[in-house]
């Protein structure tokens, strides 16, 4: 049985916790895996995508699964411990936050000097963040790796532009963990959120920052005159929800419009979508595969997006890819996909079934852990 040292987060911490609670459960049906994880992570106050779920639980995993809460962001004594302790031949890291990279060049860096194959997967192959400096911390990590993992054939494209190591980059699709379906009806879902059957509604999920497109979403519904279209907006705002509330006033959506602008726990999550009628991911760029995206997959839930990074990978129909920040053809698109509802589901539910880690890891196995 093959063992793979990963490291990354696990709930109740924020990061790529949901994504990782996927790939070690699905790994450790036939691996042996060392999980390195954060004890503290990088503070709210301080990177907004940090923090802890208060409302998380810690996962319990077989046998096959040893964890270790190490590390501490700003305690460099647990970096070396951590880089001396991994006694796996692949040391597999996640990589999606400049703040953590001295974390991790310090605990590659040590598993690199002591002969370790080193794996990094990229989830923001182009970084957010267009500063210098992050740039360079992004480009020291990423400098330390054996071979790289993407999400997607255009995260591999734009990659290979920047890169010119030759290093082996594997494309492996964004695995879909399956979320426990809430025990409530749909209608009971409408009643408690207050909604009627007869809604339909627009789910917006994710962290808002401006490249995510919430604006334009916003803007659209200037153009969709039926009132029984509602759009609820879940996500916590990166600077502040100043400039969106403006945008929902002037458009005169405020009944129409419910916010839950927090970090959205993942107990509430399967609620939120299983309540809607669709999900948009309004991008104006992205160069990576959306998580939030496979949640709706998870709840056959049908997907607008906008013609940008990954996103086109989770729908069939092209009649539901916007042109990125186009609010008058983004409505045009969840108007359609309001309309045809079913069919849409359909697909949801085919693509999701495609991408569930039970199938994807079959070739982290078989392929880039040979």
């Amino acid at each position: 049985m093959k063992k793979i040292t990963l490291i990354s987060t696990l709930p109740p911490l924020i990061g790529l916790s949901p994504y990782t609670l996927g790939l070690v459960t699905a790994l450790s049906q036939n691996a042996k895996i060392d999980f390195i994880g954060f004890k503290k992570i990088y503070p709210i106050f301080l990177y907004s995508g940090g923090g802890v779920d208060k409302n998380g639980v810690t996962p319990q995993f077989n046998k096959n699964v040893k964890v270790d809460n190490c590390l501490v962001w700003y305690n460099p004594i647990t970096w070396i411990k951590a880089g001396l302790a991994i006694d796996t031949q692949i040391a597999h890291a996640q990589w999606w936050s400049w703040f953590l990279a001295p974390v991790f060049i310090t605990v590659l860096g040590i598993a690199k000097l002591r002969g370790k194959k080193i794996i990094i997967t990229i989830h923001n192959v182009k970084p957010h963040e267009k500063s210098w400096y992050k740039v360079l911390l992004n480009k020291s990590v990423l400098s330390l790796a054996d071979e790289y993992v993407v999400h997607n054939q255009a995260n591999k494209k734009l990659f290979l532009e920047t890169d010119k190591s030759n290093k082996p980059v594997h494309v492996l699709p964004l695995g879909i963990f399956e979320l426990t379906d809430p025990k409530m009806s749909v209608s009971q879902l409408r009643k408690k959120y207050g909604y009627s059957l007869k809604d339909r509604v627009v789910l917006y999920f994710g962290n808002i920052r401006d490249y995510k497109g919430l604006d334009v979403l916003i803007n659209s519904f200037a153009y969709i005159k039926d009132k029984s279209v509602k759009l609820i907006i879940a996500g916590k705002p990166w600077k502040g929800f100043d400039e969106y509330q403006k945008l929902i006033d002037e458009n005169n959506i405020n009944k129409r419009t419910k916010l839950f602008l927090s970090y959205i726990p993942e107990s509430q999550i399967p609620e939120l979508f299983k309540l809607s009628s669709m999900a948009v991911f309004p991008y104006k760029e992205f160069e990576a595969s959306s998580a939030a995206a496979t949640n709706a997959l998870n709840f056959a839930k049908p997907i607008v997006v906008t013609n940008t990074g990954g996103l086109t990978e989770v729908v069939m129909d092209k009649k539901v890819i916007a042109k990125p920040d186009n609010a008058k053809d983004l409505a045009i698109k969840i108007e359609y996909a309001l309309v045809n509802q079913k069919k849409l589901a359909i697909e949801s539910y085919k693509i999701c079934q495609k991408f569930l880690w039970k199938n994807i890891v079959v070739d982290y196995l078989n392929k880039l852990y040979k």
